[in-house]
C-alpha cells in the first residue's frame, strides 16, 4: 500500500517539484541506521541532576562491557568525550548503544567537584564528591 504526502509535508520542503510529485512513504520501516561517530544529546534537567545521552556506533558499542555500568575511565577510553563530573548511571537494555549519564545541578564542569548545597541523603548518592550511587 502506497501513500503520498502533500506537497506542505515537512519531508518534502525544500524539494524540486518533480521530487515532490513522486510518491513517498508515510513511514519509514527500515531499520534505522547506526552512526558512524559518537553522537551527544543536549542537556536537560531536573531539580536534582542534569542529564544526557550518548549514542554510540555499533563498532564501539561491541566494544563495551555488557550488563554494568562503565566507569569514567571506560567510556573515556572507547572515546566519548565531555566535561567533567558525569557519571554513566543506568542502562536502558532495548538499546545498551545509548550511554545514560548524569551529574547534579551545579558541578563545575572544569574540576567535576558538586556544590555543597548538594544534599547527598535525599538523592541516594553516597559521596557528594564523586556523584557514584550508593548500592
Amino acid at each position: 500500500r502506497s501513500f503520498c504526502l502533500n506537497s506542505r509535508s515537512p519531508a518534502l520542503v525544500g524539494r524540486s517539484a518533480s521530487e515532490k510529485s513522486e510518491k513517498w512513504p508515510v513511514e519509514d520501516r527500515r531499520p534505522r541506521k547506526m552512526p558512524r561517530s559518537i553522537q551527544y544529546s543536549e542537556k536537560y534537567n531536573d531539580e536534582i541532576y542534569e542529564y544526557r545521552h550518548v549514542i554510540l556506533p555499533h563498532d564501539f558499542a561491541r566494544m563495551t562491557p555488557k550488563g554494568r555500568l562503565l566507569t569514567e575511565q571506560e567510556w573515556r577510553q572507547i572515546g566519548v568525550q565531555q566535561s567533567r563530573g558525569w557519571e554513566h548511571y543506568a542502562i536502558h537494555k532495548p538499546e545498551p548503544h545509548i550511554l545514560l549519564f548524569r551529574r547534579p545541578l551545579g558541578t563545575d564542569p572544569q574540576t567535576g567537584k558538586v556544590p555543597e548545597t548538594f544534599n547527598t541523603k535525599s538523592t541516594g548518592v553516597n559521596n557528594g564528591a564523586t556523584g557514584i550511587p550508593a548500592h
